[in-house]
């Protein structure tokens, strides 16, 4: 029995540095998020923001250190390399496009790949990370948003409203997920940046709630005015976990 209580304690120890390694990978995800997110929403900015280089330069900073240290392997993922190198080749193209001094949504375009990469990459650890239940909603409310999107009621069509009938209850869902999701304390929110969040996160609960409403009594009126509305408290969400701090505002 001592034996196996010795054995037991040392297998114990031996999984201390894995979870080290596996909480320091986390914090530098985090860290990397707060400078990419800036860059992400900036150059997705009309008109052209001259804050976009900036935000690229300290993004594209953060990048190299993370690169660096986890360019390798990690928890025995194989895939782990091929997605880095695919993650700095939309930076690559992003930093190109940003550097014609044009047409810098295709720079958002680009970017757009790193979170749904690196989403990808925390599933296969199944490390749970909340920006990623922000992305995992994000897909379903964008296909209702973009269905509705600069429609009144009567310019819906049955084709529009079947898509958006089609993609609520997976919206629903994933964003019943996003609200039982803690925050990792590593984002390092100010009490104001809890507080707005919290805010941000009702009003979108609430505009699903109608959603859910209006398609249930086929008031296309509704329908159309709340799939539009749905969009802005969530962008405005998901880039509050960004650091602004280099810029005058948001």
């Amino acid at each position: 029995m001592n034996t196996l209580k010795t054995l037991f304690r040392i297998f114990a120890l031996m999984l201390l540095p894995l979870a080290a390694s596996a909480t320091g990978l986390k914090e530098d995800m985090i860290a990397f998020d707060r400078a990419y997110i800036p860059a992400l929403s900036i150059t997705n900015r009309v008109p052209q923001s001259a804050d976009t280089q900036r935000a690229m330069e300290l993004m594209n900073a953060q990048w190299a250190i993370f690169r660096q240290k986890y360019m390798e392997s990690q928890g025995g993922d194989r895939q782990w390399p091929s997605d880095m190198a695919k993650i700095n080749g939309f930076i690559i193209a992003a930093n190109r496009v940003v550097g014609t001094g044009k047409d810098f949504v295709k720079a958002h375009e680009e970017l757009e790949g790193v979170r749904l990469t690196f989403l990808e990459m925390r599933e296969r650890a199944r490390m749970p990370y909340y920006l990623d239940d922000l992305t995992r909603f994000h897909d379903p409310m964008e296909e209702m948003y973009i269905a509705a999107q600069g429609k009144s009621g009567d310019q819906l069509t049955d084709a529009d409203v079947t898509l958006i009938k089609a993609a609520f209850p997976k919206a629903e869902k994933l964003w019943a997920v996003a609200l039982k999701s803690q925050v990792d304390p590593a984002f390092m929110l100010t009490s104001g940046q809890k507080e707005q969040q919290a805010k941000l996160m009702a009003t979108e609960t609430q505009l699903l709630a109608t959603l859910k409403q209006a398609l249930a009594a086929n008031d296309r009126a509704s329908i159309a005015k709340t799939a539009q509305a749905i969009r802005q408290p969530f962008a405005q969400l998901y880039v509050s976990f960004g650091d602004f701090s280099a810029f005058a505002k948001k």
